[in-house]
């Protein structure tokens, strides 16, 4: 379990190794503080599958690629595109995830001076000082549907900060064929075993799109696209996040999931 303010990810050339100990240290923080760190378990979910994503390129024969590098390219190839979605996983976890970790390891001031010092969006610093209160009348007073709504807010304004400032900029050196075949795949399940899953763990992005996003994607030839902001913002503010409640309300599945997750790279931490 985490005890101090610091992590160990293999580097990044062990592309697979280091997406497991993401979602391992993701998963553990959840289990943690599981009525405050809502984001950290909707993020070792979605870093389990991108993982799974990502076995499908052959990364000891390719090798890693700078982003600069690659978005420097005139006639891109799946290749890159595959490297920008294994920044993506990267650079989620070196702007929020070690962030979680030094909140729950640090007294708040020094906590809230590290962020302003490191110039964290103010969404950021927002999200963590709701946070924070939260924890404080939680150890002082206990559970209230006031504290839980205060939680959920600042873990949803954390989550709109990772699509919006730290995922959209990248999803956009994507190439439109690569973009294309995400939005046709795209899903999310909070199963990490998909021959038990259920409609009430897994959502196409397509289909709910198609169904419950009408005004959105009728000024786009009815033709969603999980790489446009809003329209993924619609899908998870809409679908994902309501599954996700509804999930964790489910004490022995999420205690399931969650515990499976953060075994799956546990061999590699040394914290």
């Amino acid at each position: 379990m985490l005890q101090k303010y610091s992590f160990n990810l293999p580097p990044e050339e062990q592309v697979i190794k280091r997406n497991r100990t993401i979602t391992t240290y993701y998963a553990q923080l959840y289990q943690n503080e599981p009525q405050l760190y809502k984001w950290a378990g909707m993020a070792a979910f979605a870093s389990f599958h991108v993982g799974e994503k990502m076995q499908m390129w052959n990364w000891e024969k390719s090798g890693i690629k700078s982003f600069s590098d690659t978005c420097k390219k005139k006639n891109r190839s799946i290749e890159d595109d595959f490297q920008v979605i294994r920044v993506i996983n990267n650079r989620i976890f070196s702007e929020i995830g070690w962030v979680h970790l030094a909140f729950c390891q640090m007294d708040f001031q020094s906590f809230s001076s590290l962020l302003i010092e490191k110039g964290r969006h103010k969404i950021i610093i927002t999200a963590f000082e709701k946070l924070n209160t939260a924890r404080e009348q939680l150890k002082k007073e206990g559970y209230s549907s006031t504290v839980n709504e205060m939680i959920w807010e600042a873990n949803t304004e954390i989550l709109w900060h990772e699509q919006s400032e730290v995922v959209q900029p990248l999803f956009d050196k994507l190439s439109d064929l690569f973009s294309r075949a995400m939005t046709f795949f795209a899903s999310f399940d909070y199963k990490i075993n998909h021959h038990q899953t259920s409609w009430k763990t897994r959502s196409r992005f397509v289909l709910f799109m198609l169904f419950n996003g009408f005004k959105l994607v009728k000024d786009n030839w009815f033709m969603p696209e999980v790489t446009n902001l809003q329209h993924r913002w619609h899908w998870i503010s809409n679908d994902l996040l309501k599954r996700w409640k509804i999930v964790e309300s489910d004490s022995r599945l999420i205690t399931t999931e969650i515990k499976l997750l953060s075994q799956i790279e546990v061999r590699n931490l040394r914290m």
